[in-house]
């Protein structure tokens, strides 16, 4: 009976679980949906639909996968955990609409920070056409991956990553804002920032101890002119180094004089005593710039 159910149904993940696991991996960061309005509504935030090509971070047991496949997208996953290629070949179905499971579906196992993108997806998704990122991020590795796709080559159309609520919160946040900070910065000046889902933690087995929220980016159509990006990540986690203090306190590493601070802060048309968070995006440019 429990194999006429979703994967994401709590009876057949349950099922699932004892079958092949016993018990997710904390260490891994596993929580399986079990929620298919929430996965619906995840996939509809994604607007994932035939012929997508998607790339998912971590399928676990195929919740997220299978609805994907059902709505006709290409989808090729990267998986570390050794026991999940069993469970995905023998619950994922094998057969969608006219085409076999290996011809939709791809499982790299290899962990995504150190994937090589155009090698690992090159012959199963058509390079020409841009690549939807879907996933279901592990709380302890959410900022590396973020930083790792943003930092890659491939043409993604938008990134629709589930996270803890509380990193969700920093991304979309505006100067001024508490969590505003270097994570805000990096990520906003590449794309945009939808905060699409939120997911209570009863929606998933095991259940966290946290609710999270799912954050779509999309690549800025008009991408900001950092200069030297290496410069500026370097400036904005000098200028965040303390976040109770003063912008002018943590500018002393990169410039010693305090007057010259001073008016560094002033050409920006800023107090002397502003802090770090007040400082919008195009503000930071600037200040990288002058910093050059």
């Amino acid at each position: 009976m429990a194999n006429n159910l979703p994967i994401c149904d709590p009876i057949r993940t349950k099922a699932i679980m004892n079958r092949y696991l016993g018990f997710a991996k904390k260490n891994l960061g596993q929580n399986f949906l079990i929620s298919l309005s929430k996965i619906n509504d995840i996939l509809d935030a994604a607007d994932i639909k035939a012929d997508d090509q998607v790339l998912e971070i971590g399928p676990g047991i195929g919740s997220l996968t299978e609805q994907m496949l059902l709505r006709g997208a290409k989808v090729l996953a990267y998986e570390i955990d050794q026991d999940l290629p069993e469970i995905l070949h023998n619950e994922l179905p094998q057969k969608i609409g006219d085409k076999h499971l290996d011809d939709v579906f791809k499982l790299v196992m290899k962990d995504v920070l150190k994937a090589d993108f155009a090698t690992d997806i090159g012959d199963f998704f058509n390079l020409t056409k841009p690549v939807k990122v879907v996933a279901n991020l592990p709380y302890y590795i959410t900022t590396p991956i973020i930083f790792a796709l943003a930092k890659s080559d491939l043409d993604f159309e938008s990134l629709t990553l589930m996270m803890q609520k509380e990193v969700a919160d920093r991304l979309a946040a505006n100067s001024g804002n508490k969590d505003y900070g270097p994570l805000t910065i990096f990520v906003q000046t590449k794309f945009s920032v939808k905060l699409a889902v939120q997911v209570d933690r009863t929606n998933f087995n095991p259940s966290p101890k946290v609710d999270s929220s799912v954050v779509v980016l999309k690549p800025l159509v008009e991408k900001f002119n950092l200069g030297d990006e290496k410069h500026f990540e370097h400036v904005i986690k000098m200028c965040f180094s303390q976040r109770r203090k003063t912008l002018n306190n943590n500018l002393k590493p990169l410039v010693k004089d305090k007057q010259e601070r001073s008016d560094l802060i002033a050409s920006l048309d800023l107090p002397d005593k502003v802090r770090p968070e007040q400082v919008t995006i195009e503000q930071f440019i600037t200040l990288a710039n002058k910093l050059k």
